[in-house]
């Protein structure tokens, strides 16, 4: 199988302790990905960089991974989450600042690697919608994943509903509170036969798949150090496990498993022996 995860790679700056660690949603589905995966799979990532302090951080992070990246260096800041910790463990994104990556157009080659995908995943949040608009018209012969990853904040159903034809496998990060969103959600994946995973944090997680719906608990830990990239987790063991024909419900549970190891540690990347 190939994987091509498409979108976002950068730096997640710690406040207010002015930490900078590699980060971003594709760089943390990717890494994760690469561990959980079978060894046959080979994980591919498209992204870009700047030419800054930054991009020498994410470089060498992804340096001797065994990841295929393909990264455009482009002239200019590198991607930066801001991020604060609660006293909870809860991340708190304070600011987003996409840098290169509003003007990150795929390559012919990228665009290739793309199409020729056995499972593409990528994210898409208010910032990079436009680059999403691009990703959606290349056609690909395989899955396509999407994780909806600013959909607490920002709900948009219209730009769900306009490219459900191009989505098999949706993510969303929810709270049990959100019910009309969750309802929604469902009778979507019910009238166009997608499969879509809803996590939920300390609740753990749900998934509707045509007329089914599926609950998974959360995994307990000692103590929730920060919340950074636990659902990039959930979404690779997830998909590691369902696109190699386990059921929905152990798919979830070894996304749930992935998600109780990010968050016992600052930063979005705990390696997985394979």
């Amino acid at each position: 199988m190939e994987v091509v995860c498409v979108g976002d790679c950068g730096i997640d700056y710690y406040l207010p302790a002015g930490e900078s660690l590699f980060g971003g949603i594709t760089a943390n589905f990717a890494r994760h990905a690469n561990d959980v995966f079978p060894d046959r799979d080979i994980v591919r990532i498209v992204s870009c960089t700047g030419d800054d302090v930054g991009a020498g951080i994410v470089r060498s992070a992804l340096a001797g991974t065994g990841l295929d990246c393909h990264l455009t260096r482009l002239g200019g800041q590198t991607p930066v989450q801001y991020i604060e910790i609660e006293e909870n463990g809860e991340k708190r994104f304070i600011r987003y600042d996409e840098g290169v990556l509003r003007h990150f157009r795929f390559s012919r080659e990228q665009k290739k690697i793309i199409k020729n995908s056995d499972l593409m995943v990528a994210p898409v949040y208010l910032q990079i919608v436009g680059l999403f608009d691009e990703l959606m018209s290349i056609d690909t012969r395989g899955q396509v994943s999407v994780d909806f990853a600013d959909f607490l904040q920002h709900p948009d159903f219209e730009l769900l509903e306009k490219y459900i034809h191009r989505i098999d496998i949706g993510f969303f990060g929810l709270t049990l509170a959100d019910k009309d969103a969750m309802d929604r959600i469902r009778l979507l994946a019910s009238r166009h036969q997608k499969l879509f995973v809803v996590t939920l944090g300390a609740d753990g997680s749900r998934s509707f798949f045509n007329n089914e719906c599926f609950d998974s608990p959360a995994v307990s830990v000692e103590e929730v150090i920060d919340t950074t990239g636990a659902g990039d987790a959930y979404a690779a063991a997830f998909l590691s496990r369902y696109c190699h024909g386990a059921s929905i419900q152990e798919s979830m549970q070894c996304g749930s498993a992935l998600a109780a190891k990010v968050v016992g540690q600052i930063g979005s990347y705990n390696r997985t022996p394979k």
